[in-house]
């Protein structure tokens, strides 16, 4: 299930065709347009190193193909990134990198990727309307197929809940990212571990953790997608379909967590 790829090439394409007021003439209200950007920006991030092969490795592709994954990358990154921010040119670098040298010989393909859910807060305008800044709590995701170093393949699809304090800046009509500035990291298998814990420690005291049948389902999602991350694959193409049967949606374990009482649940 391809998520943050679909969203990205989509909104470049309709940049492109609709750029500057007309893009926000529609939306909801000019904080709704720069917290898209921002996703956008975040789903960007999460397309360094995306290709398609039959290996997982770009030893199969031609120079002309890396160099169309590099360009539309590069295309992505400058529809969301300012020209004053360093990550612009820095994921381009590491982008061109992976698909030229890393993956070329190794088994390092990203299948997917992207933001699944992001709140912002005190989103402030300057009195041009020019720059913003904005609190934002956002949860994405990864999805890879990579070689270990015994040449086994494994699938790795971690999920992370951030808050950061971040600026935009409007460039010809678009609202771009400047800085993120990160104030808090949970990672997704913490919060899952989390949860596990607390539905054995109420097993062991013989009662109930309150979950809802569908939170219960989520539980066993959540054994189900550590299973698969867990297993070492004979081939390429075996991890890829394990890769590609990931619901991100059902693997996020925030929402639950969060209800449940987030980081309190550690002590």
């Amino acid at each position: 299930m391809k998520t943050g790829f679909k969203f990205g090439i989509a909104a470049i394409a309709l940049t492109a065709c609709i750029a500057g007021s007309t893009l926000w003439a529609n939306a909801d209200s000019e904080d709704e347009a720069i917290k898209e950007a921002f996703i956008g920006s975040q789903n960007m991030f999460q397309q360094i190193g995306h290709f398609e092969s039959d290996n997982g490795k770009t030893d199969q592709l031609s120079d002309e193909q890396i160099q169309g994954y590099i360009d539309r990358f590069n295309t992505g990154v400058d529809s969301y990134y300012s020209l004053d921010n360093p990550s612009r040119e820095n994921y381009k670098e590491l982008n061109e990198r992976v698909l030229r040298e890393c993956a070329k010989d190794v088994v390092d393909c990203k299948v997917d990727g992207g933001v699944l859910s992001c709140t912002a807060e005190n989103i402030k305008l300057n009195e041009d309307r020019t720059s913003a800044t904005m609190h934002v709590v956002f949860v994405e995701w990864g999805n890879w197929v990579e070689e270990n170093e015994e040449g086994q393949i494994e699938v790795t699809a971690p999920t992370g809940q951030i808050s950061a304090d971040v600026t935009m800046v409007k460039e010809d009509g678009q609202w771009k990212l400047r800085s993120m500035e990160q104030a808090d990291l949970f990672f997704g298998s913490d919060a899952i571990s989390d949860l596990q814990e607390a539905e054995q420690n109420a097993d062991a005291k013989g009662r109930a953790v309150a979950y809802s049948t569908e939170q219960q389902e989520q539980m066993q999602a959540f054994n189900e997608y550590q299973q698969k991350t867990y297993t070492e694959y004979d081939n390429f193409s075996e991890a890829l379909k394990a890769a590609e049967s990931i619901d991100p949606n059902e693997i996020n374990p925030f929402p639950l967590w969060n209800e449940m009482g987030g980081s309190s649940l550690e002590e």
